[in-house]
C-alpha cells in the first residue's frame, strides 16, 4: 500500500476485513470525536479509484455526528495485493464485492447496535449499491447514488459480454483489457484537454491529484470488466429491481455535465426504474455545470451540505 498523500489526514482507523474466500479487504472507519454516531454512512467507491479519496467528505460527516465506513473493492487500493493487483480479481468478483460490502456493514452494525446504516455509492459503486439494495435493502435506512447512471453509456451489453468472453478465452481473466478505456474514450471530448481526465471535475487540483495517484486510473482485467457488464444486466432486470424495499429512501446526486449519463438520459431512466417499483421517498439533484465527481467538484461544499440535509431529514 502506498503512503497516504500529504494532503490526506489520517484521522481514521484502517484494518482488514477477512472475506470468506480469504481475501483481505482494506477497511476504513471514521467516527465522531464524542458520543455514538447518529448513523453510519457506508461508502462504495467508483471504478479505478479507492476509499481514501473520500476522507474529506468522511471528516465532514463525522463533524456532524455521523460515522463513516468505507473499503477498497477487490482489485483496488490496498485490497488489490490480495486479489492479484490493480484491476485484477478472482472469479465472479462482482458478487464477492457486494458480499464484502455486506460483511463490512454487518461488522460495523455489530459494533454500533441499533445505529441506522445508509449506503452511498459513487459511479460503479452506485451500481454496487443498487445491487446491495436488491439483496439486503431491509438492512438500510437510506441509499445515496452519486455520479450514477443506469448503464454504461452507448454500450450493447450482449455484444460487450461476447467480446470480453472472447478476450478471456484468448488471454485469460487477468489480462489487462482495452474495454474500459475504449468505453470511456469519448468522455473528455466535451472539455478542454489537459490531462484527459477533465471530465471528472472542474477543479484542476483535484484532477491533478487523481492523475498523480498510482491507485487511480488503472486498466481493468478482462475478468473484472466482464463481471461488471454481467452485473449491469442483473441490476436492471425488473425482477431484481422489484426486490428493493419500496420504503427505502433513495437520493440521486449528479453533475449535469457528467458524460456518464448521456445528457441526463440515463438518470431519467434510472428514476423511472425507482418510480416503477414504487419507491416512496425518491429525490434527486443535478448540479449545474458540475461533472462526474461531485464530491471533488468546485461546488463540493454545496454538495456536502445538501447530502447532510438529506441525511438529517431521514435519520
Amino acid at each position: 500500500m502506498q503512503a497516504p498523500r500529504q494532503d490526506f489526514h489520517p484521522d481514521f482507523h484502517q484494518d482488514f476485513h477477512q472475506a470468506p474466500d480469504g481475501a483481505r479487504i482494506a477497511r476504513y472507519t471514521w467516527l465522531p470525536e464524542s458520543g455514538p454516531p447518529r448513523a453510519l454512512v457506508q461508502i462504495a467507491h467508483g471504478a479505478a479509484e479507492h476509499a481514501r479519496r473520500y476522507d474529506r467528505f468522511a471528516r465532514f460527516l463525522t463533524g456532524h455526528g455521523y460515522g463513516v465506513l468505507a473499503s477498497d473493492h477487490r482489485g483496488h487500493g490496498a485490497t488489490a495485493p490480495a486479489t492479484g493487483g490493480r484491476g485484477v480479481v478472482g472469479e465472479d468478483a462482482w458478487r464477492a464485492t457486494v458480499a464484502d460490502l455486506k460483511g463490512i456493514g454487518d461488522h460495523a452494525a455489530a459494533e454500533h447496535p441499533g445505529i441506522p446504516l445508509v449506503l452511498l455509492g459513487h459511479s460503479m459503486g452506485a451500481m454496487l449499491a443498487r445491487d446491495y439494495a436488491q439483496e439486503y435493502g431491509a438492512d438500510l435506512a437510506g441509499l445515496i447514488l452519486s455520479g450514477t447512471f443506469r448503464t454504461l453509456p452507448g454500450l450493447d451489453l450482449e455484444a460487450a459480454a461476447d467480446a470480453l468472453e472472447q478476450e478471456i478465452a484468448a488471454h485469460g481473466r487477468t489480462h489487462p483489457s482495452p474495454f474500459i478505456p475504449r468505453t470511456f474514450s469519448s468522455f473528455n471530448d466535451a472539455f478542454p484537454h489537459r490531462t484527459g481526465y477533465e471530465w471528472l471535475s472542474r477543479d484542476t487540483a483535484e484532477v491533478d491529484r487523481y492523475v498523480a495517484d498510482e491507485d487511480c486510473g488503472f486498466a481493468f482485467s478482462a475478468g473484472l470488466a466482464l463481471d461488471w457488464v454481467r452485473a449491469i444486466r442483473k441490476i436492471n432486470d425488473p425482477a431484481h429491481l422489484a426486490r428493493i424495499p419500496r420504503g427505502l429512501p433513495v437520493h440521486l446526486a449528479v453533475g449535469d455535465q457528467d458524460p456518464c449519463h448521456q445528457g441526463m438520459t440515463l438518470i431519467h431512466e434510472l428514476l423511472e426504474d425507482f418510480r416503477y417499483i414504487g419507491t416512496r421517498d425518491l429525490t434527486w439533484r443535478a448540479y449545474p455545470d458540475a461533472r462526474h465527481e461531485i464530491l471533488n467538484e468546485t461546488n463540493r461544499d454545496e454538495v456536502q451540505s445538501d447530502l447532510l440535509a438529506w441525511l438529517d431529514k431521514r435519520i
